[in-house]
């Protein structure tokens, strides 16, 4: 991912530029950027709003006439996060004390959430699954699924209310002979990934298999 750090503060750039260990590329340039040529081209553009404040929101203004398909993230204090509203046209906001790791994953929530198509998404209460993108969010939070994590959950929310037996789900999931345990370590992977809170909505059936229970939250997502 080719990202833009807009600051005029060493510092900045020296702490976010820990985001090359996650595979990006990473440039400065001014944080009163005055040129579209400065981050065309850019997948996500990291504005440095710590130090003036109507300066960075100018530069966020800006940059979504020139760079619209950019992802813009601005980095500011806990102080000052009552200060961002909606007219700053930003993604996303970070507090300053945010590391490395923090910026990395929010940068991809960011840029998962611009580029899926929303129409087919499917909403189970706080899940919600996107099947063009073969990913997940629940609660707003990436679950950053495999590829089979994905499809077994997918399938069994596509046909809530009926329960499987793991031979079924191997044919249907995996579409090859494979040992039935195969179905229970994913299905525990699944669990861990949904957390304590959500580990139910795969939910076993003795005698059976599993099963997503049917919900009255299942609705298509729209677009904010």
């Amino acid at each position: 991912m080719d990202i833009v750090l807009l600051t005029d503060r060493d510092e900045f750039e020296q702490k976010l530029a820990v985001l090359r260990a996650f595979g990006h590329s990473v440039t400065r340039a001014r944080l009163a950027i005055d040129a579209p040529d400065e981050c065309q081209g850019a997948a996500a553009i990291l504005v440095d709003g710590c130090t003036d404040l109507p300066a960075t929101r100018e530069t966020c203004r800006r940059l979504n006439e020139w760079e619209p398909s950019a992802a813009v993230l601005v980095v500011v204090t806990a102080e000052d996060l009552v200060a961002i509203d909606p007219d700053w046209q930003v993604d996303d906001v970070l507090v300053a004390t945010a590391g490395p790791a923090e910026a990395h994953a929010r940068l991809r929530l960011t840029l998962a959430r611009r580029h899926r198509p929303f129409c087919n998404a499917l909403q189970f209460g706080d899940l919600v699954i996107y099947p063009d993108s073969y990913t997940a969010a629940l609660a707003d939070h990436d679950l950053d699924l495999t590829l089979t994590e994905f499809k077994l959950l997918n399938y069994l929310v596509q046909h809530a209310g009926h329960a499987f037996t793991r031979t079924e789900l191997l044919h249907e999931v995996w579409g090859r002979e494979a040992k039935r345990r195969t179905v229970d370590v994913h299905v525990q992977r699944l669990r861990a990934k949904l957390g304590v809170e959500h580990e139910s909505i795969v939910d076993t059936v003795r005698g059976v298999g599993y099963m997503v229970a049917e919900s009255p939250q299942r609705q298509l997502a729209i677009a904010n």
